[in-house]
């Protein structure tokens, strides 16, 4: 067994005693250049690597703007000081292009293997580690990594000959856990394309396969069973803004939480996702945006053309069962009016036709994209009798439920693969575990 040593940085722990410690600008050289290209490859940094961004639809945007883009050769490292909370937002660039001088780009020195220093710095976002070294206004808004920060963060160092074997050590281990990764969520996204089939079909023609079905003279809802009709969404229920909170306004616990964009999936809620809350006082001024069971939530508000928003949930009693929930503006809720089965609906506004009558009407700049009550208020969509309702949804609970039992069991050994594969990298690049 190797000897070890402390490292001096708390967060590494024990090294074998043969390594070194060092700053990161004693092994690599920060480009501070401007490209100054007229047609450059635009390149974007994001988790899965650094890729070239078509700039092609970016309106109002031309190639003058580019021109004091940092120039990315071939191995340059690569580093996201914004993003310290989400994941590992750093990569080895394969290509070059020209990126935006946001971010940190790093030329390795004599003696350092990149690919190394990659797997170094990702250990640094899993471990908050560069969070903890951030500043900013607050940790949701421009909590950044300074650039002087970085550059004398430290790092530790093994010989290059060892650098080198690590990193084809890991490279061919991530690959392998990668790749079932890959198979399991290909499985899962087939699992959920299976869903949503399974939701299209009976929302929109009921349980019964040989019902004669009539055109319903709407474009977005096309043939229906005969004794169904179509009714505007404004009809079908009362629509409940969202309660113009701030950050001044957040405290840091309390039984009132606050239900953003991020705490609202389609079909759950994400209520763990950067949850923030409010006193007793402002939860009385926003009562009436108090969330109840049976309140289809949804959201209003996301990136333009990628349909990233309007995830619709319907409240559960457990949903309300730890805390008091109070909507946030660009949420919205739909309360059912009587003969109008909420969960149902729930179902119904997952389908994509029904979805593309919706985002018609979508507005908002080149990158944000908003949907507005009345467009989504006079949204035509199916009306089964009451009865029919309920039925379809006590089917659509059963045979979901079991699909998502697949889905979370499958998503499960995703998330056991994902652990093992960062602490597999952590021990391996510490030197924890000899290779």
């Amino acid at each position: 067994m190797r000897e070890m040593k402390d490292s001096g940085i708390r967060w590494m722990g024990t090294i074998p005693s043969t390594w070194s410690t060092e700053r990161v600008k004693h092994g690599f050289v920060r480009k501070k250049e401007e490209a100054h290209q007229d047609n450059p490859r635009v390149l974007s940094l994001a988790r899965a690597g650094v890729k070239e961004r078509d700039i092609s639809n970016n309106e109002g945007q031309i190639a003058e703007s580019y021109y004091n883009y940092n120039p990315v050769e071939v191995d340059d490292l690569l580093i996201n000081p914004m993003d310290l909370y989400s994941g590992a937002n750093c990569s080895i660039s394969k290509i070059e292009g020209v990126i935006s001088p946001a971010y940190i780009n790093l030329r390795y020195l004599e003696g350092h293997n990149p690919n190394y220093y990659d797997y170094y710095f990702k250990i640094q976002y899993w471990m908050m580690a560069f969070f903890a070294h951030g500043k900013g206004v607050s940790f949701e808004n421009r909590w950044t990594l300074n650039a002087d920060t970085l550059m004398n963060y430290p790092c530790i160092r093994p010989s290059y000959e060892e650098q080198c074997r690590i990193v084809g050590y890991l490279d061919e281990k991530c690959a392998k856990i990668d790749a079932i990764i890959e198979k399991q969520q290909a499985i899962i996204d087939k699992l959920k394309e299976y869903k949503l089939s399974i939701i299209s079909e009976a929302v929109t023609k009921g349980l019964n396969p040989d019902v004669e079905m009539k055109d319903s003279g709407a474009e977005f809802v096309g043939k229906i069973p005969s004794n169904w009709s179509v009714a505007k969404l404004g009809n079908l229920f009362d629509f409940i803004g969202g309660y113009a909170f701030n950050s001044d306004m957040y405290v840091s616990e309390s039984n009132n939480q606050v239900v953003r964009i991020g705490n609202v999936k389609n079909g759950y809620m994400s209520l763990d996702s950067n949850p923030v809350y409010v006193s007793d006082e402002t939860a009385e001024k926003a009562k009436k945006f108090l969330v109840k069971p049976n309140y289809i939530l949804f959201t209003m508000t996301g990136t333009k053309g990628k349909r990233d928003y309007f995830f619709t949930h319907v409240v559960s009693d457990k949903d309300c069962e730890e805390k008091r929930l109070y909507i946030n503006q660009r949420v919205g809720g739909f309360v059912a009016k009587a003969g109008t089965c909420p969960d149902y609906y729930g179902y119904l506004l997952k389908d994509n036709r029904i979805l593309d009558g919706i985002f018609l009407y979508e507005t908002g700049t080149a990158n944000q994209g908003n949907l507005g009550i009345d467009s989504i208020s006079r949204t035509k969509v199916h009306v089964p009798p009451y009865e029919e309702q309920l039925k379809i949804s006590e089917y659509l609970g059963e045979r979901c439920s079991a699909v998502d039992k697949s889905i979370e069991g499958r998503m499960a050994v995703v998330d056991k693969l994902a652990s093992y594969k960062k602490s597999l990298i952590y021990e391996v690049v510490t030197g924890k575990k000899e290779v």
